[in-house]
């Protein structure tokens, strides 16, 4: 394991069957931070996914074996939450509608310029844990018991509301959403909730 500044470098999956196209990536990949782990075949690399921490998935479509890349990220993202890039050299309409159906972070094409490649890798990650970030949020604003009311400073209307909010105040989240402070509280006026 490589660590840097104290912390752990990203740990990349990169699944093609072809070895030179490996070799290169991993060696590039290597080269810019990034621990790289290889595997040739869909089924090889849904056990490796299942069964060590991996950060990122760079998947070729089109694979040597029974399974497919796209069988591959489908199978391995029903159980674990590891963004997936595809890695192709086929762009046809019927490949980009089968990636479409799988939640991946979209797909760069071989040979592209490395530049890409690793800018690419570098927003999947960002992106991946921000969306990550947002879910913890997400549960903890709902989930906290306490009650929480988010709204516009301008026009008053609620934007958010949490469980414990929805509860107290007795109108469910559609309702709330058309509504404004002032029509829960009518003997405020928008002067006094807009200096708060």
């Amino acid at each position: 394991m490589h660590i840097e500044n104290g912390l752990r470098s990203k740990k990349i999956l990169l699944v093609d069957d072809s070895l030179l196209t490996s070799k290169m990536v991993s060696e590039f990949l290597n080269a810019n931070g990034y621990e790289t782990e290889t595997v040739a075949a869909g089924e090889e690399a849904v056990q490796k996914a299942c069964s060590m921490p991996i950060d990122l998935i760079l998947m070729d479509i089109e694979l040597a074996g029974e399974m497919n890349g796209i069988e591959a990220a489908r199978r391995i993202i029903k159980y674990r939450d590891i963004p997936v890039i595809f890695f192709t050299g086929n762009t046809s309409q019927d490949i980009i509608d089968k990636m479409k159906e799988v939640r991946a972070y979209g797909f760069v094409i071989k040979g592209m310029d490395k530049a890409l490649l690793l800018s690419t890798v570098e927003m999947t990650l960002n992106l991946h844990e921000a969306n990550t970030q947002t879910i913890l949020f997400n549960r903890i604003f709902e989930n906290f018991v306490n009650e929480i009311y988010i709204f516009d400073a301008e026009t008053l209307k609620f934007s958010a509301v949490n469980r414990a909010a929805v509860k107290n105040i007795g109108y469910t989240r559609e309702e709330l959403h058309t509504m404004t402070l002032l029509d829960i509280k009518p003997e405020f006026d928008r002067d006094c909730f807009q200096k708060v």
